[in-house]
């Protein structure tokens, strides 16, 4: 009996061995697997990125910041954050996303929306915290879910933001290893449809050398008072 125990746990040893060598082999295998992302539909965000807002809005405008268990001064500061993002959603907000659909996505038009929800979301975030800690319930909940749902669209339009900027180099900067005009020495013309045909000085014939002048004087004539001009004189 002490035999066959031993052996049943010599087993079970094996076995636990083998399944924690697997387990470990697992996560690694997970981390060599990338997934490239979907490419993101702008439109699709864009009208995330218009719900959101005008649903944070709305509920922002159901806030009773007054009536909140907090001395005045910070009630103060929470009124003039919560009037500046109904002033960001009703009159930046519109007229940004509208640059992107005019622009077709456009990476710059792209990346000043992304800038701007960035800094709406860090506010209307910091907004909701001060609900939930002053607020009542059934005012935090709504606008904790259009901050949610702000973070989810400003995120999905960087990566549109960032596929576009990919896209937009690859074009500029094609990769290496393409076809390449072929360098052609300087002073030559290619001329559709014939051959360049370049010749080296070692190669050219030889000049003819000038032939040789005269050097012999012609006689003057006795009648002549001036001495006739010779052909190798300069005109």
């Amino acid at each position: 009996m002490k035999t066959a125990a031993a052996g049943v746990t010599s087993i079970l040893f094996l076995i636990a061995g083998t399944l924690s060598a697997q387990m470990q082999m697992v996560p690694t295998a997970v981390q060599r697997v990338q997934v490239a992302p979907a490419n993101v539909d702008l439109n699709a965000v864009l009208l995330q990125i218009q719900q959101a807002t005008s649903s944070a809005n709305a509920n922002i405008g159901k806030l009773r910041i007054e009536k909140w268990k907090t001395d005045s001064q910070q009630k103060q500061q929470l009124l003039q954050i919560a009037d500046s993002l109904q002033k960001n959603i009703t009159n930046a907000v519109p007229g940004l996303v509208n640059d992107v659909q005019s622009s077709r996505g456009s990476v710059l038009t792209s990346f000043k929306l992304y800038h701007n929800l960035n800094v709406l979301y860090e506010f209307l975030n910091g907004l909701t915290e001060a609900t939930g800690a002053f607020g009542k319930k059934e005012e935090y909940e709504p606008l904790a879910a259009d901050a949610t749902a702000l973070d989810t669209a400003r995120q999905n339009l960087s990566t549109y933001i960032e596929q576009a900027a990919g896209r937009l180099e690859s074009t500029n900067h094609p990769p290496s290893g393409g076809t390449t005009a072929q360098t052609r020495p300087s002073g030559t013309t290619a001329v559709p449809g014939k051959k360049v045909i370049v010749i080296d000085e070692d190669d050219a014939p030889p000049k003819k050398k000038p032939a040789a002048k005269s050097t012999k004087k012609k006689t003057s004539s006795p009648a002549s008072t001036a001495p006739a001009q010779s052909s190798a004189s300069p005109h």
